[in-house]
C-alpha cells in the first residue's frame, strides 16, 4: 500500500519545519552519505554494505536523481527486486527533502564504462521536495492570467502542468468523497478559456449539468421519466455524431495533411453509473463508439475525459482498447493495487508517498511532453468569484 503522509495538526508549525529542513538536501555529499548509512542499515544483501566496498551512492550531477552503483563482483542479483528495495527504503528516508518517482522495473543507466566492475548503475529519479497544492483566490483571475492550450497548471511550481497538445485522452478515477468532481470542474472550467467545443454528459444531472449550463456548453443528462436504456441511447447519438466529425476531418487530412483543426472534447462523467443497467446491446453499442472514438481522436483533434468511482472492463462495456489510449490517469482517494491495477497495470504503486486527504492520489502521463512516472498528486483549491460574492467550491484542510 502506499505511503499516506498525514497532515499536522498545526498547520504553521508543520511548515516551519519543511521550510527550515528542505536546505539539507541541497548539499550533495551530506545526502549522499545519509542514503549509504540508512541503505547500510536496512538493506539485507548477503551481509554486504557500502563499508565493504560493495556499492556507492552518487547523486547525479543536475539533481534529478541518486545512482546506486554495485562495485561488481557481488554476492547478491542485479534486478527488480533488489531495484524496489531500495526504491521502497529511499521513499520513506528522502521525504520531505525529495520525491522519489516510481518505476514499473530496474533502471539500469552505465555509469563508469571504463571500469567493467562499476560500468552500471541503477538509477531513481526524483523531484526536489515534494508537491504542493495550488491554492487559488479567484479562479477567473487565474484563468487569464495562467492558463494556455499549452499549459493547464495542476499543482504548485510548476512540478504539473498538462499540455493539451500532448495529451489527447484523460481518466480521472476516485471514489465518492475524493474529489473527482471538483477536479473535473476545474479542468473543464480552464478549457472553456481557450475553447468552446466541449459537450459534457452528467448521467447524474448533477455537478457537471449545472457548470456546463453556467458556462453555456452543450450538455446531455437525463430527463424527466427516462430510463439508463434510453439515456445511453441518447449519448450513442451523441458519440456517432462525433464519429460522423472524425470522419469529415480524415476526408480533409487526405487533401491538406498539415491541417490543424480546433479540438473537440467529450466529457462523460460517472461512466459507470452510464452502463450498469443498462441493455447489453447499449451497453456494446457504446462501447464501439467509445473505442472509435478512442483510436481515431489523436490524429483528428478529439478528445475524452472520462470520469468514473472506478475503471474496469465494464466501465468501457468490455472494450478495453480505450484504456490503451488515455495518456493522462489522475487517481483520487486510496491508492494501492486494486484501486490502481485496471488504468495502471502492472504498475508498482506500494512505495508511493501520497499525501492524506480529500483531493489526493497520484498522476501518469504517457507521453513525449511530460515526465512519464506517476507522481503524487494534489488538485488544485479554487474560488469563483461572481457578481461581488464568493463561493468556496472546494475547500480541503489536508496540508
Amino acid at each position: 500500500m502506499a505511503f499516506l503522509m498525514n497532515k499536522s495538526q498545526n498547520q504553521n508549525v508543520s511548515e516551519t519545519i519543511v521550510s527550515g529542513t528542505t536546505e539539507f538536501g541541497k548539499n550533495k555529499y551530506e545526502l549522499e552519505q545519509y542514503i549509504l548509512r540508512n541503505l547500510n542499515n536496512s538493506l539485507d544483501i548477503n551481509n554486504e554494505s557500502s563499508y565493504l566496498g560493495s556499492f556507492d551512492i552518487k547523486i547525479e550531477s543536475n539533481d534529478t536523481g541518486f545512482f546506486y552503483i554495485p562495485n561488481l563482483p557481488v554476492s547478491y542479483a542485479l534486478d527488480s527486486q533488489l531495484y524496489f528495495k531500495i526504491s521502497a527504503i529511499c521513499a520513506g528516508i528522502l521525504y520531505p527533502f525529495k520525491t522519489l518517482l516510481p518505476q514499473n522495473n530496474a533502471y539500469f543507466v552505465p555509469y563508469d564504462t571504463r571500469n567493467p566492475n562499476s560500468a552500471r548503475a541503477f538509477f531513481f529519479p526524483w523531484l526536489d521536495g515534494i508537491p504542493s497544492r495550488l491554492k487559488i483566490d479567484n479562479l477567473a483571475s487565474f484563468i487569464k492570467q495562467n492558463i494556455s492550450e499549452k499549459s493547464i497548471p495542476i499543482m504548485q511550481n510548476d512540478i504539473c502542468n498538462v499540455s493539451t497538445k500532448s495529451v489527447t485522452h484523460f481518466a480521472i478515477s476516485g471514489s465518492s468523497g475524493s474529489g473527482k468532481t471538483h477536479f473535473l470542474r476545474y479542468l473543464i472550467t480552464c478549457l472553456k478559456s481557450f475553447t468552446s467545443q466541449i459537450i459534457c454528459v452528467d448521467p447524474k444531472l448533477s455537478d457537471i449539468y449545472l457548470l456546463s449550463k453556467d458556462l453555456d456548453l452543450e450538455v446531455l443528462a437525463p430527463t424527466h421519466g427516462s430510463n439508463l436504456n434510453s439515456f445511453i441511447t441518447e449519448v450513442n447519438e451523441l458519440l456517432g455524431r462525433i464519429i460522423s466529425k472524425i470522419y469529415e476531418r480524415q476526408e480533409i487530412l487526405l487533401i491538406e495533411p498539415d491541417k490543424r483543426f480546433e479540438r473537440i472534447y467529450i466529457v462523460i462523467d460517472e461512466l459507470l453509473a452510464l452502463v450498469q443497467g443498462s441493455s447489453k446491446q447499449s451497453r456494446e453499442a457504446f462501447g464501439q463508439l467509445l473505442g472509435t472514438i478512442a483510436l481515431l481522436g489523436r490524429q483528428t483533434s478529439i478528445s475524452l475525459i472520462l470520469c468514473s468511482q472506478r475503471f474496469d472492463a465494464t466501465a468501457f462495456a468490455g472494450n478495453t482498447a480505450v484504456r490503451e489510449q488515455i495518456n493522462c490517469v489522475f487517481i483520487l482517494g486510496e491508492i494501492n493495487a486494486n484501486t490502481c491495477q485496471f488504468l495502471l497495470p502492472n504498475t508498482n504503486v506500494e512505495n508511493i508517498v501520497v499525501p492524506s486527504g480529500i483531493g489526493t492520489g497520484i498522476v501518469k502521463f504517457t507521453d513525449s511532453e511530460h515526465r512519464t512516472h506517476i507522481m503524487p498528486l494534489l488538485t488544485p483549491t479554487y474560488t469563483i468569484r461572481k457578481e461581488q460574492s464568493t463561493w468556496e467550491i472546494i475547500s480541503i484542510n489536508i496540508m
